[in-house]
């Protein structure tokens, strides 16, 4: 019988071949062997640590299945989160590449740019307040290297919570006063509407994400640093693209993302 590590680098093994060869792979659980979801996050961490030694820099956190529209859509009923990179940003990106995918959809979130680092346990509201330096509007690339996006709750935290890539908004508010809860946003593809939702779609206030995240970070032995951006999730059900379309995420107060998808 294998042992935990084994199965552990397993897993980490073939979603690295997966994003070499760009070939998605089969239901890890499956073929290798059940993990918990805290081997899955240690297997997150493995790709990171990858990523880093590959000269890229952590840029901050990502947190999926915030929203009742997308843990039904992924059919889990909490959280979990991700890791971004460097080469996370696609933000000066006018088009985005599907080629660079493996079947890419996109997602429209309130982003927190940090001013301070915070660590858990017990962050509260007013320690992020206090934390932060500015909300941006924000569309996630999401993506799943299982194969038909068949993932299960436990194979999405190792393929690092769907992330894929961030495009950051053109502006940067300060938190103060502003209306986190009703802040909107709408999601157009080739001028056709496809959702519409509101902060509080955010488990009721985006500001539950973060402290959430900072949080949980501590049980991993993390924390979110100073500079960091945290994504706090789509307030609707992510949608799939394909070349040709073009994208329009557009927010109350945080402006308008627009990008084309090509092949």
């Amino acid at each position: 019988m294998k042992n935990r590590e084994t199965i552990k680098r397993e897993w980490h093994n073939v979603l690295q071949k997966a994003s070499e060869e760009m070939k998605p792979a089969d239901s890890l659980c499956s073929t290798i062997g059940e993990l918990s979801i805290e081997e899955a996050y240690e297997v997150q961490a493995m790709s990171v640590e990858d990523r880093v030694k590959k000269g890229e820099r952590v840029i901050g956190w990502k947190v999926g299945a915030t929203s009742h529209p997308v843990m039904d859509q992924l059919k889990v009923r909490e959280p979990f989160l991700g890791c971004m990179t460097t080469k996370s940003d696609y933000s000066s990106l006018p088009e985005i590449k599907t080629s660079d995918f493996f079947k890419l959809a996109v997602e429209g979130e309130i982003a927190f740019v940090m001013g301070m680092p915070l660590r858990g346990p017990g962050i509260t509201h007013t320690d992020v307040l206090r934390a932060t330096s500015g909300i941006m509007g924000a569309v996630e690339l999401v993506d799943s290297r299982i194969k038909d996006w068949d993932a299960t709750p436990i194979e999405a935290v190792a393929d690092n919570a769907f992330h894929a890539g961030i495009i950051l908004g053109p502006i940067m508010r300060p938190i103060s006063g502003f209306d986190l809860i009703h802040e909107g946003v709408v999601l157009r593809k080739n001028a056709n509407l496809l959702a519409s939702a509101c902060g509080v779609e955010a488990l009721g206030n985006p500001l539950n994400v973060v402290t959430w995240l900072a949080n949980k970070l501590a049980e991993l032995d993390k924390e979110i640093r100073a500079g960091e951006i945290v994504s706090t999730g789509s307030l609707t059900t992510f949608f799939f693209v394909e070349p040709g379309d073009l994208v329009e995420v557009s927010f109350s107060n945080l402006g308008t993302i627009r990008f084309g998808i090509r092949d």
